[in-house]
């Protein structure tokens, strides 16, 4: 995974497994939890370097899945939404391909003032 800078590293390290499970949850999916911490704040942080790579021209999840063909379409779709939350994307409103298109926060403004 290529497009991992330190600073992005740094806001995805540690990612607590307690956070990614219900307490009713099954031990089976606390298991599950703990085993996937480490590998989910990489994938994060390689998805936020696609789409920062991307620039102001966005991509959407379908473009990072060519880009990236090693790398499972079902292990890119869900961290938009997470990168979302984590208030270091965005979303616009419009699509390509029938997809949303994703950006980068820091193209936020710009995109912003276009459109005024």
């Amino acid at each position: 995974m290529k497009h991992i800078n330190m600073k992005q590293q740094n806001l995805f390290e540690n990612i607590e497994p307690h956070k990614l499970h219900r307490k009713n949850d099954p031990q089976t999916s606390r298991e599950a939890a703990y085993s996937v911490s480490n590998s989910l704040g990489k994938t994060r942080s390689f998805v936020l370097g696609l789409i920062e790579e991307a620039g102001d021209k966005g991509i959407t999840v379908k473009e990072m899945s060519k880009k990236s063909p090693d790398v499972c379409y079902t292990a890119l779709s869900p961290r938009p939404a997470e990168l979302e939350r984590l208030n270091v994307i965005f979303y616009k409103g419009d699509k390509r391909d029938g997809s949303r298109v994703i950006r980068h926060i820091k193209y936020k403004e710009s995109i912003s003032n276009e459109t005024n």
